[in-house]
């Protein structure tokens, strides 16, 4: 199985933009209010950071994934170790994805439909992708839907222009200060943190020398374009508002309204948002059963498949509004775990073991 770099690139695209343009905008304005635009460039620049500390560490063993290098580095029996918080992590994101993926689809379109159905829907057609495709099925979905969903993206803020209000932004700093602003980065940083799934993937790559680039490149569109969002929001609503609503990007949609022609826009919000949703959940998926697999030392990955979807849409289907697991997500697990832990911390910490033991091999070899 291997994927191009522009498969790469619209890979992380697609699954960073969506979300965390939805999700994070009105947490992070909570926190910051009208300097939220402020928080957004500092998630970026850590996010952007968080790409450049995993495809360093994925390129010194460039055909190995992440389970299989931790073992390389640590040994076989720590390596394992410390892929445990990760299991925790992939069924953890499998699950929240599969029901605020379902909770929106209700929410915008199908208020009388049970969830469960809406659920099942969409977890037979990430199923069949993954089980029939794999990895490279899931990157040409994305190669595919990407550009739909930047063209839509693109297409919503420049019809949204004649709403805004510049002073909405005002006044700077001042309101907020530094501590306001800081705290205003964790909700989108929490969702930029995604991106450690794709240390399971650069190994896919035909072209491995292209992992820094496309991957830097696919979180920097994603990071100014939730940046674009966000001051948008706040000058079409102002802070106060913006707020409280649930998704306040998918909000102005609904108020975009040229020449009283093109109208009722928010519907191509709603299918870029299970376009990003839909090869999200297949990109979870596929990790999820991969790197399972490749810890038990199982040869057929598919077979994990059929063990993992019960347990994943069980815990999907437990009881929880539509809000309260994005916030859950951000300030019980992702902040005080996820993130210092199997984000940053593993693998930093195998980062510098590897250049350690890669200069003291070097060093034997010139004694030598």
């Amino acid at each position: 199985m291997r994927i191009s770099g522009k498969q790469l690139f619209w890979l992380v695209f697609s699954i960073e933009i969506v979300l965390t343009m939805l999700y994070s905008v009105s947490a992070a304005i909570t926190e910051a209010s009208q300097d939220a635009w402020m928080s957004m460039i500092f998630a970026g620049l850590l996010g952007l950071g968080i790409v450049f500390l995993i495809v360093k560490l994925s390129m010194r063993y460039p055909r190995q994934t992440f389970v299989q290098y931790s073992q390389t580095i640590l040994g076989k029996w720590m390596g394992r170790v410390v892929i445990i918080p990760y299991f925790v992590m992939w069924m953890y994101l499998n699950s929240m994805a599969l029901r605020n993926s379902a909770d929106f689809v209700y929410l915008a379109l199908f208020t009388k439909t049970p969830l469960y159905v809406i659920m099942a829907t969409l977890i037979v057609l990430v199923v069949y992708v993954v089980f029939t495709g794999g990895i490279v099925g899931i990157a040409r979905c994305g190669e595919l839907l990407g550009p739909i969903i930047l063209v839509v993206i693109l297409g919503t803020c420049m019809l949204s222009v004649n709403h805004l209000d510049w002073h909405q932004l005002t006044p700077v700093f001042a309101d907020s200060g530094w501590m306001g602003i800081m705290k205003g980065t964790i909700p989108a940083v929490a969702f930029y943190g995604d991106v450690i799934m794709f240390t399971m993937i650069f190994t896919f790559l035909s072209n491995p020398k292209q992992a820094m680039s496309k991957t830097m490149w696919g979180m920097a569109l994603s990071a100014i374009l939730v940046l674009i969002a966000t001051m948008m929001v706040i000058m079409t609503f102002g802070s106060d508002l913006s707020a409280r609503m649930w998704a306040p990007f998918f909000g102005m949609t609904r108020f975009v309204s040229v020449l009283g022609f093109i109208q009722n826009v928010d519907i191509l919000v709603v299918v870029i948002w299970l376009f990003s949703a839909f090869i999200k959940l297949s990109l979870f998926l596929f990790v999820t059963a991969y790197g399972t697999a490749q810890w038990l030392n199982i040869k057929n990955w598919r077979n994990m498949i059929w063990v993992l979807v019960p347990v994943i849409f069980v815990l999907a289907l437990l009881p929880q509004n539509a809000i309260a697991p994005v916030k859950e997500y951000v300030q019980q697990y992702w902040t005080p775990y996820a993130i210092p832990i199997n984000v940053v911390g593993i693998p930093l910490l195998l980062w510098l073991v590897s250049v350690i033991r890669g200069k003291s091999s070097q060093r034997k070899e010139e004694t030598n």
